[in-house]
């Protein structure tokens, strides 16, 4: 039985403080395993990832919160106070550790596409003819084209961008790959092509997937466990998002199953039902 990659316990997520976008009191989310996190637009599923990868400080700090991460390679650590950390040790925490693709691709175009790809593992120091050999190898999976490793970016389409940045982030060291909107701007058939490639690398190498999508029938497909964000309403009145245990679903031998082990025949049908009241109001009493 996997363990917990991440043990997150009475989290509020702030980007201005006060004002909370983000809670939940309980999450563990299980190593080796490819999460899928859902829910409508600003309801906090990017919140959730830039949190927990540590790309925005989101954290709001109370003494019952813990965000407890553990690799598979060792080690504990709380990331409740990962921002008192000088910038130099955050950053080489995340390049440690994390990985990151984005339905905005964030290329540098004055690299080529091949160094593009490779410049996670050129940082970490490894030769350019072993990194590019590593390149190749995933691009091949992927059908795509050898002859764009030395193309500019500027030469190369927007769906050739996207699949590159997927190049780039599963072929990083990393112990968890974020992933927000990753397959968004391609179709359906080569986007199920690079989410069946991430599930393979996470089964083989024992890594972790934690992706945020609109894509239900794509989370039924591939996700291990699926996280539903919904809205929950303070005192004020105002929207922040919010996960609830009971509402999160695990694949198992059998097919899907609720929290407590019974078994769902229709997921999509249980998520759909779920997340349709997702920006309902509060009625007045």
């Amino acid at each position: 039985m996997s363990h917990s990659i991440f043990e997150i316990r009475n989290l509020r997520c702030e980007y201005v403080p006060g004002v909370p976008v983000l809670q939940l009191r309980k999450l563990d989310i299980p190593a080796g395993k490819l999460i899928f996190i859902i829910g409508k637009s600003g309801i906090g599923k990017s919140t959730l990832i830039e949190t927990l990868g540590l790309m925005n400080r989101t954290i709001a700090r109370h003494p019952d919160t813990s965000i407890k991460f553990q690799p598979a390679n060792g080690g504990e650590y709380e990331l409740k106070d990962s921002w008192d950390l000088p910038n130099e040790r955050l950053s080489e925490f995340r390049k440690n550790h994390f990985s990151f693709v984005f339905q905005n691709t964030n290329l540098m175009p004055n690299f080529t596409s091949g160094e593009n790809m490779a410049i996670s593992l050129l940082i970490k120091g490894k030769p350019f003819q072993e990194a590019k050999k590593e390149v190749l190898s995933v691009m091949d999976r992927l059908s795509l084209g050898r002859d764009i490793f030395d193309k500019k970016i500027t030469e190369i389409s927007g769906g050739q961008r996207q699949r590159l940045a997927f190049v780039r982030a599963v072929t990083a060291d990393f112990s968890v790959l974020f992933g927000d909107e990753p397959t968004g701007n391609l179709d359906k058939n080569t986007a199920e092509e690079l989410m069946g490639l991430l599930k393979e690398l996470i089964r083989d190498k024992g890594k972790t997937g934690i992706v945020v999508s609109h894509d239900l029938n794509q989370a039924e497909k591939f996700a291990d466990m699926i996280v539903p964000i919904t809205v929950e309403w303070n005192e004020e009145g105002m929207p922040a998002g919010d996960i609830v245990p009971e509402n999160i679903i695990h694949k198992n031998g059998q097919g899907w199953a609720k929290p407590t082990g019974e078994p769902m025949k229709n997921p999509i049908q249980f998520l759909n039902q779920f997340l349709a009241s997702v920006h309902a109001e509060p009625t007045a009493t």
